[in-house]
């Protein structure tokens, strides 16, 4: 989690807003979807709404991380099924094992989030189905004038059909005035036409990107400053252009900035520049060469069309890539909306970039001759 969000406030009003309207007004906000590529903060957001809930109200989380090719409503049935207990506070005799805990420190008050699973009952809880366990958990925190948040991570793998099934419980818990917050991150591709469930597209969407000049500054300066070891402007404008606003990568910079100034009062220019190839280095291995490898050849070809164009100073474009591959836009057209839903290409002001920057020189060392 970092030490702060910044450039995303936006998010955290309407987040704090569709708290409020269901621990306040009683009534079932509509969802909040965060849209964005790996590694602008999505789940980190999540864990921020559950620890907003958390800390104000004392409210569970319910929340599922959706895996390839698998169906997600027996893990939401199960994890429905821990926050049950959790409110409900069984009787001793009844054996339970502590899976995990997280708690949130916040103002005012403590939240905390706590998994148990049964020792024995996974028949029962298998049979039950989702209908039955959601709407035995509203009525429960109702009951207790609590509240539940359901997160649900990685939206963008689950089956049209399995969603929308959800999406239909969901719609007849705003009418029902259910104590209930849905938060759903995915990649950009959660919206297209094959995961499109109505009710989702009437809530509240948020698109995150990279963060602009100033909140990355932001993001660098000011854990630094709480940390007691205060980072110079000059510094954290040197790790700022680096890291082009990526989320993921201005944490890295910072991070190693942070351990290249151990021993000294204050984060300067000279450690922020000694850390900048660790860092490099870390993103080399870790997320440019993941993206790499999950590249299908053809993929691989258009990536390095797109960095020998910008490479070259020219407008990167839908047509300029098919030109410097000899093809027609139209022929490679599916590779790039492949690419953009996997989110390892977006479109900024109409041009083609990669998601992550310094990722276009990487592509062009692993393609030379």
């Amino acid at each position: 989690m970092p030490a702060e969000l910044a450039g995303r406030e936006e998010v955290l009003e309407d987040l704090i807003d569709a708290i409020e309207v269901a621990a306040v007004d009683g009534r079932m906000p509509r969802p909040v979807l965060l849209a964005g590529a790996r590694g602008v903060g999505k789940t980190v957001l999540l864990s921020e709404a559950a620890a907003i809930a958390g800390s104000r109200f004392g409210w569970p989380r319910v929340h599922v991380e959706l895996r390839p090719r698998t169906v997600f409503t027996p893990d939401l049935i199960e994890a429905i099924g821990r926050a049950c207990e959790l409110i409900e506070q069984p009787p001793r005799k009844r054996v339970l094992r502590a899976e995990s805990v997280t708690v949130h420190a916040g103002l005012p008050g403590v939240g905390g989030e706590v998994q148990f699973a049964r020792a024995s009952d996974a028949r029962e809880q298998a049979a039950s189905s989702l209908r039955g366990v959601l709407t035995a958990l509203v009525e429960l925190a109702s009951t207790r004038d609590s509240g539940i948040v359901l997160t649900l991570d990685e939206a963008h793998l689950a089956a049209r059909a399995e969603l929308a099934a959800l999406a239909a419980l969901l719609q007849e818990g705003t009418g029902e005035r259910w104590p209930l917050v849905v938060v759903l991150a995915g990649l950009p591709l959660m919206r297209s036409p094959e995961h499109s469930v109505t009710y989702l597209e009437r809530g509240a969407w948020h698109e995150l990107g990279l963060l602009g000049r100033e909140d990355t500054v932001r993001a660098l300066r000011a854990p630094a400053q709480a940390a007691g070891r205060p980072m110079d402007e000059a510094a954290a404008e040197l790790l700022a252009g680096a890291s082009g606003g990526y989320p993921y990568a201005v944490q890295l910079y910072g991070h190693h900035a942070w351990r290249t100034s151990a021993g000294k009062r204050r984060i300067d220019r000279a450690a922020a520049q000694a850390a900048l190839p660790r860092a490099q280095r870390e993103l080399e291995r870790g997320l440019y060469a993941a993206r790499w490898s999950a590249a299908s050849p053809t993929q691989k070809r258009y990536l390095a069309a797109v960095a020998k164009v910008a490479a070259a100073g020219e407008q990167v474009s839908g047509r300029t890539v098919a030109d410097e591959l000899g093809r027609t836009t139209k022929q490679v057209s599916s590779v790039r909306d492949d690419l953009l839903k996997q989110g390892t290409l977006t479109v900024d002001n109409g041009e083609l970039r990669f998601t992550i920057p310094g990722m276009g020189a990487y592509v062009l060392a692993a393609t030379a001759p």
